[in-house]
C-alpha cells in the first residue's frame, strides 16, 4: 500500500476499474485480469484496515456515520463485482470466484440492512436472497415482475444520482464512476464534484447522494446475485474438464515435424473415455446416438441437420413465384369498378355492326342475327318454367 490516505488509495483503486466498468476493455485480455488482480489486493487491504478501525459496527445507524465514512460502505460492492470478473482460469477457479463474489455481495447487503440504509421493500428483496433458493426464483411469473421492479428503481435511482449534484456523471454512467465523483481526487482530499459555495449545503448533499448510491449499489447486487446462482448451478453440473492420460512427448520424432499439440480432434489414446450414464441412470454429459460404421458424410450430414435455418429457405423470387401461381390458374385477374364498367360482348357486337360501309360491319352484323336466331329457337323449344317439375308455380 502507498503512503496515501485511505480515501485517496481507495479512489485510486476505483479509477484503474473504470475501463473494466465502462467495457472499455474486455475481461478475458490479459491487462484486464492483472488489473482485476491487484485492485482485489488493494479491495482486501481497505477492508482489512475498516475493520482494524471500527468504522463499522453492529450497534449503529446511517445517520451515526460520518460523511467521509459512508461512502466505504460500498467496498464490499466492488470486492464483489471483482470477483465475479475474474476467475477464468478454469472450471474450479471459476466456482471459487464465484463463491468469494457472493460472500462479498451477501456481506455488503447485510451491512446495509444492519444500517437501515434500504427502504423496507428492499430490506425485505435483501432477506429473500439471503436465504437463496425462494418462491420467487421458481415462479417465472414473480421472477419477471421481481426484474421489472428491480429495473424501475435502478432507473429511478440513477435520475435521482445524476440530478442531486451538478458534478456528478450522467445516469447511464457506471456506479464507479458515481463513486468516484463523492470521493478526492487530489492530494489535499478535496473534490471535483463539490462546486458548491456553501460547505454545509455541499456536505449534506453529498450525503444524500451516497445513500442513493448505495441503495442503486444494492438493486444491482440483487441481480448478481441471481446471475451467481444460476452460474453456480450451471458449473456444478457441468462435466469435468477430459483429463489427459499422457502428455505428447517432445523427443518423439515418429511424426515428423507435425505440431499435434492443438489439434481440435483428439488423436485416439490421448484420453480417458468417460462414462455417459451413471449407475443410477443419471446422463452425465452430452452425446449423440451415431450409426455404428460412421464415415465423415455421417459426420457432415448430422452437422447440416442441427446447425442449419428453422424455417424454410426460398427457392425462387416474388415474380417467378407468381408467375407460376398466375400459369396454375390460381391468380385470379380482373373485377372490381373497371370490370363493371367495361362493355360485354353483346354490347360490343352491337357496336361493331352498326358501323355501316365496312367489312367488320357485316361480319358483325351476321352474327348478331344467328345469334337472335339461335336464341329465339331456344325460347321457342324450351317454354319458360317447363323445367321446374319440382316446384310449379
Amino acid at each position: 500500500m502507498s503512503d496515501l490516505p485511505l480515501p485517496l488509495f481507495y479512489a485510486q483503486t476505483l479509477r484503474s476499474l473504470l475501463p473494466i466498468s465502462d467495457d472499455t476493455l474486455s475481461l478475458s485480455s490479459a491487462e484486464a485480469q492483472s488489473t482485476l488482480s491487484s485492485a482485489l489486493d488493494n479491495l482486501y487491504l481497505i477492508q482489512r484496515i475498516l475493520t482494524s478501525l471500527g468504522v463499522f459496527s453492529e450497534n449503529e445507524t446511517a445517520e451515526e456515520v460520518g460523511d467521509g465514512e459512508l461512502v466505504f460502505m460500498s467496498a464490499g460492492w466492488v470486492l464483489g463485482g471483482c470477483e465475479e470478473k475474474s476467475g477464468l482460469g478454469g472450471r474450479e477457479d471459476r466456482m471459487g470466484a464465484l463463491k468469494r463474489a457472493e460472500t462479498a455481495y451477501s456481506g455488503f447487503l447485510d451491512l446495509l440492512s444492519s444500517y437501515e440504509v434500504l427502504t423496507p421493500e428492499e430490506k425485505a428483496e435483501s432477506s429473500v436472497a439471503a436465504a437463496g433458493r425462494s418462491a420467487i426464483s421458481k415462479d417465472p411469473a414473480k421472477k419477471r415482475e421481481a426484474k421489472i421492479r428491480q429495473y424501475k428503481r435502478e432507473k429511478e435511482l440513477r435520475e435521482k444520482i445524476a440530478s442531486s449534484s451538478r458534478g456528478h456523471p450522467e445516469p447511464s454512467s457506471s456506479p464507479i464512476s458515481f463513486l468516484l465523483s463523492l470521493l478526492p481526487s487530489d492530494t489535499n482530499g478535496a473534490s471535483t464534484s463539490s462546486t458548491s459555495v456553501n460547505p454545509e449545503e455541499s456536505s449534506e448533499t453529498s450525503r444524500l447522494t451516497t445513500l442513493l448510491l448505495l441503495r442503486l449499489l444494492h438493486t444491482l447486487t440483487l441481480s448478481s446475485l441471481s446471475s451467481i446462482t444460476m452460474e453456480l448451478e450451471l458449473l456444478a453440473s457441468a462435466p469435468a474438464s477430459i483429463s489427459a492420460i499422457s502428455e505428447p512427448d517432445s523427443r518423439d520424432t515418429t511424426r515428423g515435424s507435425e505440431d499435434t499439440t492443438w489439434r481440435l480432434d483428439r488423436q485416439p489414446g490421448t484420453y480417458r473415455p468417460r462414462e455417459l450414464i451413471s449407475g443410477g441412470g443419471r446422463v452425465l454429459r452430452p452425446f449423440t446416438i451415431l450409426p455404428s460404421t460412421q464415415a465423415m458424410s455421417d459426420r457432415e450430414r448430422l452437422k447440416g441437420d442441427v446447425f442449419k435455418q428453422s424455417w424454410r429457405l426460398p427457392t425462387m423470387t416474388i415474380d417467378e413465384y407468381l408467375e407460376e401461381e398466375q400459369r396454375r390458374g390460381n391468380i385470379i385477374t380482373g373485377g372490381g369498378q373497371a370490370s363493371y364498367d367495361a362493355p360485354t360482348d353483346s354490347e360490343l357486337l352491337d357496336l361493331a355492326a352498326e358501323d355501316d360501309g365496312t367489312a367488320l360491319a357485316e361480319i358483325k352484323g351476321e352474327q348478331k342475327r344467328q345469334k337472335e336466331e339461335n336464341w329465339a329457337r331456344y325460347t321457342d323449344e324450351n317454354k319458360k318454367g317447363a323445367g321446374n317439375t319440382m316446384n310449379r308455380g
